[in-house]
């Protein structure tokens, strides 16, 4: 009688995928896939031909919107996903708002955030978490460039692999195989005898294309594949995540260790006791001159004082908030120490306050600029992080959450800010000065500035350009109806405004 051996402890791992152990023949693709991908280049051609009629030869605004809600449709028609639509299109709208308010670099992070952030969501599903999203948002950023070219590739591996062979000539292939040589003959061949024969270069001379023109003809071309290239991945699903594995230390490994530069148990004591004491003289020195109304020294203004301390002080802080991330792991050492370092982020606050006050004092003497306005918004902003950083230390929260809530202070503040006219700010701001008045300056701010300009003699205003609704912007709208009801007034009252 003959006994089966049978070998115990096999991994099911091993069990469900030994296939290669079998003699049967590998399956070809479903015919499910085949026209799962049949849409997705069916919907690819009708998005470029779409974006074609929305981008090609004019000029941006409300159609960036338009072609994103289109996307983010024929994603959910494709995809079928369990998710209710009103999430990710809620999220999309939000992330549109600044496009519609104004067309800018700004606004356009934002629409792409709000785009990728609503075909993950549809990607994975009801359930997924904030954390998911932007990691699966991400990855679809990542496969922008090669994705197309990547699936095409193994979409052309796999038709040759799953090809019987045979000596049989059939497709594509085989037509090109069969006439790619003498089509190319006739091609030289013909190009030879038109050089030498005058009567053909005389009827080659004669045949006219009608409008069209090769240039044109390449850049729409070129324009067609880079859409393609584009529209691709926010298509087809993302592509699962590789696992990763520990990499080993490289030499520069080490170089963003606190214990690089020096920060150990006995250093962050001696460095929080000295740096509180320089930060404590500067703070003394603002609250005599700044606060207190002391006379500065001979020769020195308060415009000098403001303009030479407002930036390097807001540097300063940034390295504060840095030093008290690297210092929290030896607060638990000496129960002085975290006191100390909240001493110490708390003088930095008071610094960033003292450099806006400085900001504001030379920005009254010699005006507004995109910078000063900038830097302004950036003080506030490394200020409440150092409050949060603080807190962190005090509450004993994770590095993740300062993380997470400095972020979304970023992207908060940078959202507030897509919806605020600085050039139109600026301009009424420096020209409501009394004296020192630079409208050379203001002059040059541009076409949303134009209403506040109307005012100044001798100042070349270009109002903004709306060509039609592709371009349209509510920014641009406004300023333009400011500047309509500026002109009916200017005429008289025989117009009124409508």
């Amino acid at each position: 009688m003959t006994q089966v051996f049978e070998v115990r402890g096999l991994p099911a791992s091993i069990a469900q995928d030994s296939w290669w152990l079998e003699d049967t023949p590998r399956q070809t693709p479903s015919l499910r896939y085949g026209n799962r991908r049949a849409y997705w280049l069916s919907a690819l051609f009708g998005l470029i031909a779409f974006a074609d009629l929305l981008f090609f030869d004019h000029r941006k605004g409300l159609s960036l919107v338009i072609f994103a809600v289109v996307v983010l449709a024929a994603a959910w028609v494709l995809r079928a996903p369990k998710v209710h639509w009103s999430g990710p299109a809620s999220l999309l709208a939000v992330g549109s708002l600044p496009v519609i308010e104004h067309l800018q670099a700004l606004s356009v992070f934002f629409l792409a955030l709000g785009l990728l952030g609503s075909l993950a969501w549809i990607a994975l599903g009801d359930r997924a978490t904030l954390a998911q999203v932007a990691r699966t948002g991400g990855l679809i950023l990542r496969s922008v460039p090669l994705r197309g070219a990547r699936d095409l590739w193994s979409r052309r591996h796999r038709a040759v692999a799953l090809r019987p062979q045979s000596d049989a000539t059939f497709g594509i292939s085989a037509t090109l195989r069969a006439w790619g040589f003498p089509l190319g003959g006739i091609l030289i061949l013909s190009a030879l005898l038109i050089e030498a024969n005058p009567v053909f270069l005389h009827w080659t001379n004669a045949i006219r294309l009608g409008t069209f023109n090769p240039q044109d003809a390449l850049h729409r071309f070129l324009f067609w594949i880079g859409m393609a290239i584009l529209i691709w991945p926010l298509l087809v699903p993302p592509l699962p995540q590789r696992q990763t594995y520990p990499r080993k230390p490289g030499p520069l490994s080490g170089l963003f260790h606190a214990q690089t530069w020096g920060v150990n148990r006995t250093s962050t004591g001696n460095a929080l006791i000295t740096f509180n004491l320089l930060l404590g003289l500067q703070t003394i020195l603002d609250a005599l001159y700044l606060w207190g109304g002391a006379s500065l020294p001979e020769g020195m203004s308060y415009a000098t004082y403001a303009h030479r301390g407002a930036y390097p002080l807001l540097i300063t802080a940034l390295l504060a908030g840095a030093f008290a991330l690297a210092a929290r792991p030896h607060l638990a050492i000496k129960s002085w120490l975290k006191p100390l370092l909240i001493l110490w982020l708390a003088q930095n606050v008071a610094l960033v306050l003292s450099s806006l006050l400085r900001l504001e004092l030379y920005t009254s003497a010699y005006g507004l600029t995109f910078l000063r306005v900038h830097a302004a918004i950036w003080m506030g902003v490394v200020a409440i992080g150092l409050i949060l950083v603080a807190w962190q230390i005090s509450r004993t929260k994770s590095n993740l959450w300062l993380m997470a809530r400095c972020t979304a202070l970023g992207l908060g503040v940078l959202y507030a800010c897509a919806f605020v006219n600085f050039a139109d700010l600026i301009v009424r701001s420096n020209l409501s000065r009394s004296d020192n008045v630079d409208t050379y300056y203001a002059c040059q701010f541009g076409p949303m500035a134009a209403a506040a300009l109307q005012d100044i003699p001798d100042c070349h205003i270009i109002a903004p350009r709306i060509d039609g609704w592709r371009d349209w912007g509510f920014r641009s709208w406004r300023v333009l109806d400011i500047l309509a009801s500026m002109d009916q007034a200017e005429v008289g009252h025989e117009y009124p405004r409508r």
